[in-house]
């Protein structure tokens, strides 16, 4: 008998324990490389801008957090004020000839792929501000990675006596914001039983143990993509393509309606504190390429299903009509451009510096043009898409049909929940 069994360690155990020993080093080296090179959102510098505000129950960018975030396509420096928004300076106090305007929405607001003087709020601002005169304005870039409009709702709540905004533009990406919706409600609801409670308690622990790793978190991605193009009766291969689809789930329209019922509080909010609301419509980049979109559709048809190139933003502006707000469909604007694909990062699918400049000016233009800013660039023709939700360009009101999927505002639980964008890694919960 071999000296190892003797001592009660069969050979089996000693191969096991050399196995796992191999798993821990290769584990270890790879972890190690991708911290040093970086180009991650699960890289500790980018994730350290996050923290998780427990009051609201939702992630939240880091007061004071900076980290430099570099990939293949971009390089950029990354500050976050006093205020806890991307901004190089501090919020301060409001000035008695200062106006305020604040973006809300998710990473296509927040835009790390580009410095903080390219992203497409403060064109916005220098647009603003271009024509000189006593008021000058200031654009807040209120956008959050992983964030929904529920989210959106409940940041607004929090920064609204800081930033005491003149203007509220609330920017919806019709790409995934209809199931961020209908996921946070559903998690709302879900939330009081002791089961949910100890289920949510786990899933917020095995987070933790994911988000200091950089190979677990990418190893999660791959998962869900998995998950989500294998696991699901849905036909469709991404999870967000569900909102373009001719027969979408019923989650769609529960995430349209909940959209609504956050758009309007928020406007609601606003209002009361003697401010304007409008919505600003984001299209996804196959919307815009012909080549994306066409693999999309053949993956979906694969699967049975039909893609509609479009279905997501007309849904969206259908559902979001009954508000009456000032809204811009930027998919027109983006279409007009030379090469719109090119508005969009290849790999990251964010707008580039191009597409910023591009957003920014027409942002500028539709603002005067409704008249929610003064003292804003001298008066043009409004850029393609605006009006107000679910109304022409002349100002009549949409045919009355309805689009598949499609719902009405309604209620929802007012409990707190969040979610994270599709395929990104997950900032702090």
């Amino acid at each position: 008998m071999r000296r190892s069994a003797a001592r009660g360690a069969p050979a089996w155990a000693w191969r096991a324990f050399l196995f796992a020993a191999i798993l821990a080093g290769e584990f270890a080296v790879i972890e190690a490389a991708l911290r040093w090179h970086g180009g991650s959102e699960a890289a500790p510098g980018f994730q350290s801008l996050f923290v998780q505000d427990r009051g609201l129950g939702i992630h939240r960018l880091a007061p004071g957090a900076r980290t430099r975030f570099t990939t293949r396509e971009f390089d950029t420096e990354i500050a976050i004020n006093d205020a806890g928004v991307r901004d190089d300076e501090p919020l301060g106090a409001k000035g008695p000839a200062e106006r305020r305007l604040l973006v809300l929405g998710d990473s296509l607001v927040l835009s790390v792929q580009v410095p903080f003087e390219a992203t497409f709020g403060e064109r916005l601002e220098a647009r603003l501000n271009e024509a000189g005169g006593p008021v000058r304005w200031r654009v807040v870039n209120g956008g959050v990675q992983g964030y929904g409009p529920i989210e959106c709702r409940l940041l607004f709540e929090s920064l609204a006596d800081r930033v005491d905004p003149d203007v509220v533009l609330f920017t919806v990406f019709v790409g995934n914001d209809a199931l961020e919706a209908a996921d946070a409600v559903e998690r709302a609801q879900a939330r009081g039983s002791a089961l949910a409670s100890a289920r949510e308690d786990a899933l917020r622990t095995l987070r933790r143990v994911v988000r200091r790793s950089m190979v677990l978190q990418m190893v999660r991605l791959r998962a869900d993509l998995v998950l989500t193009r294998f696991g699901g009766s849905r036909a469709t291969p991404e999870r967000p393509l569900a909102t373009y689809l001719a027969d979408p789930p019923p989650e769609v329209a529960r995430g349209l309606a909940a959209t609504a019922d956050a758009v309007g509080t928020v406007a609601r909010l606003a209002r009361q504190r003697g401010a304007a609301t409008g919505i600003v419509l984001m299209p996804a980049r196959f919307q815009l390429d012909d080549g994306d979109y066409g693999r999309l559709a053949a993956a979906v048809r694969g699967a049975g299903g039909t893609l509609v190139r479009d279905a997501a933003t007309e849904r969206f502006a259908r559902a979001l009509a009954p508000l009456g707000l000032p809204t811009i469909d930027l998919l027109p604007v983006l279409r007009a451009q030379p090469d719109p694909a090119g508005l969009f990062f290849r790999e990251n699918v964010h707008l580039t510096p191009r597409g910023h400049r591009v957003v920014g000016d027409a942002l500028a233009r539709w603002l005067e043009v409704e008249g929610l800013v003064e003292g804003g660039p001298a008066r043009r023709d409004p850029p393609a898409g605006a009006g107000h939700a679910g109304r022409d360009r002349a100002g009549a009101a949409p045919p009355a049909r309805t689009a598949a999927g499609m719902a009405t505002p309604g209620s929802i639980n007012r409990e707190r929940g969040r979610d994270v964008r599709f395929a990104h890694p997950e900032p702090p919960r």
